[in-house]
């Protein structure tokens, strides 16, 4: 791995520690084994560095969640249980490198869209985005005849994305319940409602 990307890779792990704020440009340093020089070669600050590792880390995470819900392939119900586990899936830092815990994820990008409109701003996308995919599977379920029509896709949709954010957030605050029993109830209490 080249100096640069080793710098990203040590700064990011800091962060999903620490947070992004409590994170020093020394302890980052240290981390990365390189000298002061040797960070002002590749960054020209810390803020500099942090844009570079949101842009990489967090940007790439959405990017990856839409584009893994938008190849899922099923029945609608099996792609709104995709779409939330989606949002919990694996996240590797590197291709060889260890799993992130979802959890220090999603408690980062808490901070992230609090502090830095730059997250902000794409948390928000993503979270359009997400919305425009759910709708799209309860057209297709309506079409399909397996979603009642008279429900409207746009309002039940919203109640699908506030259940599946509301399941990860739940997750991260209360582990000791299994994620997969929430999400399988979750589903499963939607589906009676929106189901014919």
């Amino acid at each position: 791995m080249d100096t640069k990307s080793r710098i990203m890779e040590e700064a990011f792990k800091l962060f999903l520690k620490k947070g992004f704020a409590d994170v020093s440009l020394s302890e980052i340093m240290k981390a990365a084994d390189i000298t002061t020089g040797g960070f002002y070669y590749h960054f020209d600050s810390k803020d500099t560095l942090l844009v570079k590792v949101i842009e990489k880390y967090i940007f790439d995470y959405f990017s990856s969640v839409i584009n893994q819900i938008r190849n899922c392939t099923g029945t609608p119900k099996e792609k709104l249980k995709t779409m939330i586990l989606s949002l919990i899936g694996e996240t590797h830092l590197s291709k060889n490198s260890e799993k992130i815990d979802y959890r220090a994820l999603h408690l980062l990008l808490m901070e992230g869209v609090q502090k830095y409109e730059i997250i902000s701003q794409h948390y928000t996308e993503f979270y359009y985005n997400l919305l425009n995919l759910i709708t799209d599977v309860v057209d297709e379920g309506k079409a399909k005849g397996c979603i009642r029509k008279d429900v409207d896709s746009t309002e039940i949709a919203t109640v699908i994305q506030t259940t599946m954010v509301g399941t990860v957030l739940m997750g991260i605050a209360m582990p000791e319940i299994p994620l997969e029993e929430r999400i399988n109830s979750s589903i499963e209490q939607l589906w009676d409602y929106i189901s014919k």
